[in-house]
């Protein structure tokens, strides 16, 4: 399907430089920029959905195969804080 864009100027030589770098046409670098971008907010959907059922950030890291590290700033990004590791247990 062809699709006509208007770009920025600097995009458009991003996306020329880019592919030409990669042995590629400038489409195929927009394509696989805007998939990316997909798969980055489908993933961020998926720690949201993980810390509001209260995982911490090591057991999402293990579901979403990531760091720990990575799901932090994600989550950060998201504005959202973390779950404790540990549930903390009443003082009797």
């Amino acid at each position: 399907m062809l699709i006509q864009i208007d770009l920025d100027p600097r995009d458009v030589w991003r996306f020329q430089d880019r592919a030409e770098q990669l042995g590629i046409r400038p489409g195929d670098v927009l394509r696989d920029e805007l998939a990316q971008k997909r798969r980055t907010a489908d993933v961020r959907e998926r720690v949201r959905e993980a810390v509001a059922e209260g995982l911490c950030d090591a057991e999402i890291a293990e579901r979403t195969g990531y760091t720990p590290g990575w799901v932090a700033a994600v989550r950060r990004g998201l504005g959202l804080k973390a779950n404790p590791r540990y549930p903390r247990r009443n003082s009797e």
